[in-house]
């Protein structure tokens, strides 16, 4: 078959497998969402919003070229989890809904994590040439023609569950957010983050050390955009001063 007739094949089976999915994901994963105070929701993506951060969800498909690469199934699926924070600066411009409610896509968020699945895959993936992609627990395995989407969407509400509700409130509190930052390895955007972090919840001595280490860490071109006016002035007790 000609390359062109054989993409064309690909992408119609992989949006028909993807139709199927969103089904199944509709049942037993937008619901919990719902419950689980998401304002926004569709078959694979939910935003909430809460007052100094917002809650993003994603499920996306690996692809093709993914596929071809590992030789998971194109339509397999992995989940994402994402905070934005509205007090920090954003990288990307961020897209709003007719309320003016900022909807983050989960890569522009602050700080993220993936999701693992818990099913037994390996009639699948034992198949799999690579032992790291035997070995891969972030990717859900899809059938091509759908048939196993019940139980995929049923194991991605039990992880929720189990570890994305806990996550994502251990990131709404800006303090436990700040104290997971600062376990992170030492570079710019932990610096960048903890500086932020730190001025929201009222540290002063945390904020002057990581928004110096920022500027510090910044090199190049990076030194015009994390620059000490980045991180403003603090202002406690009526008293103000800048960040040196």
């Amino acid at each position: 078959m000609p390359a062109s007739k054989k993409n064309r094949a690909e992408e119609t089976q992989t949006a028909s497998t993807s139709a199927i999915v969103n089904r199944t994901l509709r049942t037993a994963v937008s619901p919990l969402l719902r419950q689980l105070g998401f304002d926004k929701v569709d078959a694979r993506n939910g935003w909430r919003w809460l007052d100094k951060s917002v809650w993003v969800f994603n499920i996306r498909a690996v692809g093709n070229y993914f596929a071809e690469t590992t030789g998971w199934s194109p339509g397999s699926v992995g989940v994402w989890l994402g905070v934005y924070y509205p007090f920090m600066p954003a990288d990307t411009p961020i897209k709003a809904d007719a309320d003016g409610r900022l909807l983050p896509a989960e890569h522009a968020c602050h700080m993220r994590t993936h999701l693992e699945a818990a099913l037994d895959q390996r009639r699948w993936t034992a198949r799999l040439r690579n032992p790291a992609e035997r070995r891969r627990a972030d990717t859900w395995w899809v059938e091509p023609d759908g048939s196993n989407a019940a139980p995929v969407a049923a194991d991605i509400a039990r992880a929720i569950e189990r570890v994305g509700v806990g996550w994502f409130e251990r990131q709404s509190d800006l303090a436990t957010a700040l104290r997971e930052v600062e376990g992170e390895r030492d570079c710019l955007s932990k610096f960048d983050r903890a500086a932020f972090l730190a001025r929201e919840i009222g540290d002063e001595a945390r904020w002057r050390r990581y928004a110096e280490r920022a500027t510090t860490e910044a090199v190049g071109a990076w030194r015009k955009i994390y620059e000490p006016a980045r991180y403003g002035s603090w202002e406690l007790a009526g008293v103000r001063a800048s960040v040196f």
